[in-house]
């Protein structure tokens, strides 16, 4: 099962319906659990917690367009173009399993 088939399985937006710190609590195991990573996961509901404050959420389905936002914004890396000056060159692929990393190398060997 693939992170975003992991994430899809999240239901704490549905089994609370106010925000609370349990809620946030349980929202970060999930996000730990579905291979986000630990620094990724704290980060993520430190700046929902942040934003929900700031702008007065109190619901849980408001909170999670919010954090749509905010997941979409972490994936986003800025310049995605696959540069290679010398040769030979190294390209790192990580990923946790089941995103598709050997079949994006074998894509771009065969581009190459």
């Amino acid at each position: 099962m693939g992170f975003f088939d992991k994430l899809k399985k999240i239901n704490i937006f549905n089994t609370y319906t106010r925000l609370s710190d349990d809620f946030y609590d349980e929202l970060e195991e999930a996000l730990i659990l579905s291979d986000m990573g630990m620094d990724s996961s704290l980060k993520a509901v430190a700046r929902l917690r942040e934003r929900c404050e700031a702008e007065r959420i109190g619901d849980t389905e408001k909170a999670k367009a919010v954090m749509r936002e905010i997941l979409a914004d972490m994936l986003n890396v800025g310049d995605k173009r696959l540069i290679l000056y010398s040769q030979p060159s190294i390209v790192l692929f990580i990923g946790v399993n089941g995103v598709g990393k050997t079949t994006t190398i074998g894509k771009i060997g065969n581009i190459l």
